[in-house]
């Protein structure tokens, strides 16, 4: 996966639209654009970091696919990070995790 793709994965995981988006992050939606459809290959550093704070994610994500640290993860970023390992299992295995978390929920 690649910048491109975990911008587009990130802005659907945030519900919004590439306008808002743009908005948001005080950036052209023609140059969003560039970014999402791969007409551009990376944004500067001050836009990809505009890009990431308005996702709610960080740079080092969006650029490499990992989070820069752990420690200190919040609760959004926890839930993101679930999204991302579930998204890539294969049918069965994402059953066995909405399994696993759902009697997780109801031994709370």
């Amino acid at each position: 996966m690649d910048f491109r793709e975990r911008l587009r994965e990130e802005i659907s995981y945030s519900g919004l639209s590439n306008k808002e988006l743009a908005a948001k992050a005080g950036v052209t939606l023609r140059s969003l654009v560039s970014y999402v459809s791969g007409q551009s290959c990376m944004p500067s550093a001050d836009v990809a970091v505009k890009l990431a704070k308005a996702l709610g994610t960080t740079v080092e994500y969006l650029v490499t696919g990992q989070n820069a640290s752990l420690l200190g993860e919040t609760s959004e970023e926890k839930g993101r990070r679930l999204l991302h390992v579930y998204a890539s299992l294969p049918e069965k295995q994402k059953s066995l995790l909405l399994a696993v978390a759902e009697d997780i929920q109801k031994n709370l």
